[in-house]
């Protein structure tokens, strides 16, 4: 039987291995360590092993590298905040393993970055969570359109009867303020036809939004940072441009109320290769990145922003983003969204589906 090097074996491990010296520098990596770190394994070698991360971020693996090594303990932790060096936040398994060989003590470090594992978990609820509140606000609409309908019935049949133009003016108002209710209410239904896919260039796309969101907020910058070779994708490109309009504009509003700083949007398209989408692994995934240098939205608003009437503007309806959520999901994607370092990023994730 052919002897197999054992090294090579930890090459093909889903886990970054890296085996310390006692100075806590790097004496040896697995290939999954240097495509984590974005560092060739002959860059690596001797390295001390805390300059891979951010010297100024909480990272308790440093701290528990020192314990470890005091007290020759093995030690596990479970979904804890890395940020490496290059600034890039992280939560990761990871665990030490002390190793005695003769007189001389080294550890052996097993990281394993979860994020991802998080992120489509996360998915899976945010979909869950949308289906669920958009039964409710369909079946809420349609409870309340047959009263109020029978509302504005009755103000206009008033209205017939009244002669003093002083009190038309009360049956304008209910008229009025049962068609803004109506309107409101087709609103929340979302989208009332179904998908009508045909090939697209998601760019077109983009740059329609593009040019309605500058043409309502004139002094907004919009960047474009778009990846030209992604193919065409079978989608219904009028919802599409409902969708993302809807983001953009969410994150126009919302950096257009910052006054400290000016105005900043990019659009960024990319391609991800064997991206899993709400438990459904594709080949191909097109990303769409809607990133703006607003304030931010607050963590209590963040888990629930894709729910209907949940704003943080005064004006806002809240229906602008459930909708979005909405016709993504209904082309197999989803929306996701995160705060950055003084940024805002809505990740919208569109699977080709012929090569699914």
């Amino acid at each position: 039987m052919p002897y197999i090097d054992a090294s090579k074996i930890l090459d093909y491990l889903n886990s970054s291995i890296i085996c310390l010296s006692e100075d806590l520098t790097i004496k040896q990596v697995n290939a999954t360590a240097e495509v984590f770190f974005d560092t060739s394994e002959k860059v690596l070698l001797h390295k001390p092993f805390a300059s891979l991360f951010d010297p100024n971020g909480d990272n308790s693996i440093l701290s528990s590298l020192q314990f470890s090594l005091g007290h020759n303990h093995q030690i596990t932790e479970h979904e804890a905040s890395l940020t490496l060096a290059n600034g890039k936040a992280i939560i990761a398994d990871y665990s030490i393993h002390p190793i005695i060989e003769v007189d001389q003590l080294n550890l052996l470090v097993e990281l394993l970055p979860i994020d991802r594992h998080l992120e489509i978990a996360k998915d899976g609820q945010r979909i869950n969570q949308q289906t669920a509140s958009q039964q409710l606000a369909r079946g809420m609409a349609h409870e309340i359109k047959n009263p109020l309908g029978g509302i504005r019935g009755a103000a206009q049949l008033l209205e017939g009867e009244i002669t003093s133009p002083e009190l038309k003016e009360y049956t304008d108002v209910i008229i009025r303020e049962a068609d803004r209710l109506q309107r409101l209410l087709n609103s929340m239904l979302g989208p009332n036809r179904k998908i009508e896919k045909e090939q697209i260039n998601i760019l077109e796309v983009l740059e329609h939004v593009r040019s309605l969101i500058l043409a309502e907020f004139p002094s907004l910058k919009i960047v474009r940072d778009y990846d030209p070779s992604i193919p065409e994708l079978m989608a219904d490109k009028n919802q599409l441009i409902q969708a993302f309009l809807n983001v953009a504009r969410n994150s126009a509003q919302s950096v257009i109320l910052n006054k400290n700083r000016s105005a900043e949007i990019t659009f960024k398209t990319r391609i991800n290769r064997q991206h899993t989408v709400s438990n459904q692994r594709y080949k191909h995934v097109i990303q769409i990145d809607i990133i703006d240098n607003g304030p931010g939205i607050a963590e209590e608003l963040l888990e629930n922003l894709f729910l209907p009437m949940v704003t943080n503007k005064p004006d806002g309806t809240g229906l602008g983003l459930p909708i979005a959520q909405q016709i993504i999901v209904g082309h197999h994607g989803i929306i996701q969204c995160q705060n950055g370092h003084q940024h805002t990023i809505f990740t919208t994730l569109l699977p080709l589906e012929d090569e699914q």
